[in-house]
C-alpha cells in the first residue's frame, strides 16, 4: 500500500533543501506570481486551499516552461473585521469565544490575548502559513508580508502616487455601506454573519409644492407620465429640509440617509402626513396638478417617504386606487 503522507514529507524536504522556490536574479525570463492575500481571522479553509492552488500552479507551470518565477505570499492585516472580533473578545462575547475553543481549537491561554487585533492576526497567519507549508506551495518564503509592514505600506504610497501621476487613477465617488456608530465604510466581512451591504440606487422625481419640492423615489422614472397621484402616509411627521439650496419635504429616515450621500442638509420644521393629504403637487414635465391621497401602507423608511402612484403600471397602485374610492362618500369626486 503507497503511504501518501511519507511521499508529501519526501518532496516538501527535497524541494526546501534544494531552495527550489527561491527565486534569484538570472538571465531567465522572469515571471510574477501574485494572488489575493489571506486574511488571517481563522484557520485555512477549502476557499483557501482552492484559491492558492490555482496560483501554485500557474507558478509552477512557468517554472517548468523555463521561467525565473517569483511567487511571494503576503497576509491581509488591515481591516475592521480582526478589530471586530477582537472587540467581542473582550466583552465576553460567548459565541466568538466558543467558536474559537471548539470549532477552530485556539488553546484558551490563546484567546486571552486576542483582546489585541495584531495578536488575532499573528496567530492566524502562522496557522494559515502552516496549512500552506504543508499543502506544498511553491512560495518563496524569504518574500512573505503583512500589509502592516513598513516596507509595503510604502511600497502602496509609491504604487498610488505613481499611477495617480501617470493620470492612470482618480479620485472618486461610489457608493459604500457605512458604519454611522464607527463612521468608516464596512464591507460584507465587516458585518455581524458577513452580511453584504445593499445598495438600491433610486432616480428622485421632483414635484413642486408651494416654495417645497417633494421628491418620490422610483425605479421606473419612464412612468412619470402615468402618475395620477401621490401617497403619502397620514400618520408619519415629515421633514423641512433645506438640500444643496433646495427646500425638500421627505420622511425623518429619508434625511438622516441623505447626510451620508455628500449631500448638505439643514433643518427647517415638519409637518404632518395628515396635513399633506389632499394637497396639490405639480407633475415635472406636465405642468399639470395632482392631488396627494392618504395611503397607510406608505412606509417612512422607504425612499423618501412619499411615493408617486402609476396605476396603469403597478397593479398595487390600481388596486390602491379602487380600494381608495370604495372608501370615499357617495357623490364625492
Amino acid at each position: 500500500m503507497v503511504n501518501w503522507l511519507d511521499i508529501e514529507t519526501k518532496w516538501r524536504k527535497k524541494w526546501n533543501e534544494g531552495k527550489d522556490f527561491e527565486a534569484n536574479p538570472n538571465e531567465k525570463e522572469k515571471k510574477f506570481i501574485t494572488v489575493a492575500y489571506p486574511y488571517p481571522n481563522s484557520p485555512q479553509h477549502i476557499g483557501h486551499g482552492r484559491t492558492y492552488t490555482l496560483a501554485d500552479v500557474h507558478a509552477r507551470y512557468y517554472r517548468m516552461k523555463g521561467y525565473n518565477v517569483l511567487f511571494p505570499m503576503g497576509f491581509h492585516y488591515t481591516g475592521t473585521p480582526i478589530l471586530g472580533m477582537a472587540k467581542r473578545v473582550e466583552a465576553g462575547d460567548a459565541e466568538i469565544i466558543d467558536g474559537l475553543k471548539n470549532i477552530y481549537h485556539v488553546p484558551e491561554d490563546a484567546i486571552k490575548t486576542f483582546v489585541e487585533p495584531i495578536k488575532i492576526a499573528d496567530y492566524f497567519h502562522e496557522e494559515i502559513k502552516a496549512g500552506m507549508v504543508e499543502m506544498g506551495y511553491s512560495i518563496d518564503w524569504r518574500r512573505e508580508f503583512t500589509t502592516i509592514d513598513p516596507v509595503y505600506q510604502k511600497f502602496i504610497e509609491w504604487q498610488i502616487n505613481t499611477l495617480k501621476e501617470k493620470n492612470l487613477i482618480m479620485q472618486g465617488s461610489h457608493p459604500v455601506g457605512w458604519c454611522p456608530k464607527d463612521q468608516n465604510p464596512v464591507s460584507q466581512h465587516d458585518t455581524m454573519g458577513d452580511v453584504e451591504p445593499d445598495f438600491t440606487e433610486y432616480i428622485l422625481i421632483k414635484f413642486k409644492f408651494d416654495d417645497y419640492i417633494i421628491p418620490t423615489a422610483t425605479l421606473r422614472p419612464e412612468t412619470l407620465f402615468g402618475v395620477t397621484n401621490l401617497w403619502v402616509n397620514p400618520q408619519t411627521n415629515y421633514k423641512k429640509i433645506t438640500v444643496d439650496g433646495e427646500k425638500w419635504i421627505v420622511s425623518e429616515e429619508c434625511a438622516r440617509k441623505l447626510e451620508f450621500l455628500d449631500r448638505k442638509i439643514s433643518y427647517d420644521g415638519e409637518i404632518s402626513g395628515s396635513d399633506l393629504v389632499g394637497k396639490e403637487v405639480t407633475v415635472p414635465h406636465r405642468n399639470e396638478k395632482i392631488l396627494m391621497l392618504e395611503a397607510s401602507f406608505v412606509e417612512s423608511h422607504t425612499g423618501t417617504g412619499l411615493v408617486m402612484s402609476v396605476p396603469a403600471h403597478a397593479p398595487f397602485d390600481y388596486q390602491a386606487l379602487v380600494d381608495f374610492k370604495k372608501d370615499q362618500p357617495l357623490g364625492s369626486e
